[in-house]
């Protein structure tokens, strides 16, 4: 009898395992560890960043452990899907059409796609002065759609990279005339040389940024993290996160209005 327990056992672990389901005290999160500064690797191999001191604080809030699988970005939507993990934590943000194929929290930090030039590059006031330039993005981003549907009226030769340090760097040696991006990670890269980089006064979009779900995989867990991330934003931590990383807060009175 108790060798076949043991069997039983054995199979229930397996199947456990395989299904991609965490257990109830414990939540892995799909996360693409190379877009600075809200999730990347440091020069001491730690991985760092805005989302991982969210989601250390929300694990908190949870009274769970978590679990960190890094994912590139072209395949972190499918690995959701296929249950690798319970949620992504990746700087998503949220659009209109990702809200139709996904369950998706409140908003947790407010984003918007802006257009980064050199420091001694063009001024660009209107998408329109995109016009011919070349202009960078990361593949599969909301940063690579916003700037394919301007390209649609305003003709440009539009870029991408598997990675978003990839088109600063473009940026840097001049192959790229500007680059849509993140604000946050804009603000991170200026902050950092403000001599060499510069946020033109166009914005592609507004797109906070939320906590994303398999659809009807999980509505207890998904309820759990909203609440949880109200008590962030009540108590005041989120905000000081946002000012650690960022040195002003952008997790209050976030725009959710999508554009």
């Amino acid at each position: 009898m108790k060798k076949v327990m043991s069997i039983v056992l054995l199979l229930v672990m397996v199947l456990s395992v395989g299904c991609g389901q965490s257990s109830s005290d414990k939540l892995t999160i799909g996360i693409d560890d190379s877009y600075p500064p809200m999730e990347y690797v440091d020069d001491n191999g730690d991985l760092v960043g805005f989302d991982i001191d969210f989601a250390n604080a929300l694990a908190e809030e949870l009274d769970v452990e978590i679990e960190f699988i890094s994912t590139a970005w072209d395949g972190i939507f499918v690995g959701l899907q296929a249950q690798k993990y319970d949620v992504i934590i990746s700087s998503v943000s949220i659009t209109e059409e990702r809200l139709e194929s996904y369950d998706v929290s409140i908003p947790y930090l407010a984003n918007g796609q802006v257009i980064v030039v050199a420091a001694d590059g063009p001024d660009i006031a209107t998408i329109e002065d995109l016009g011919g330039l070349n202009v960078g993005v990361q593949i599969d981003t909301t940063s690579h759609n916003s700037a394919s549907a301007v390209q649609e009226t305003v003709d440009f030769n539009l870029a991408p990279y598997d990675q978003i340090v990839q088109t600063f760097l473009e940026l840097k040696t001049g192959r790229l005339d500007a680059i849509v991006v993140d604000s946050m990670v804009a603000l991170e890269y200026i902050k950092n040389e403000p001599d060499t980089y510069k946020i033109s006064s166009a914005q592609l979009s507004n797109e906070p940024i939320a906590v994303y779900f398999k659809q009807d995989s999980n509505a207890e867990l998904l309820a759990d993290v909203n609440a949880a991330i109200k008590k962030l934003q009540d108590s005041g931590k989120l905000k000081e996160i946002s000012i650690e990383w960022f040195g002003t807060d952008f997790t209050s009175d976030i725009n959710t209005e999508l554009w």
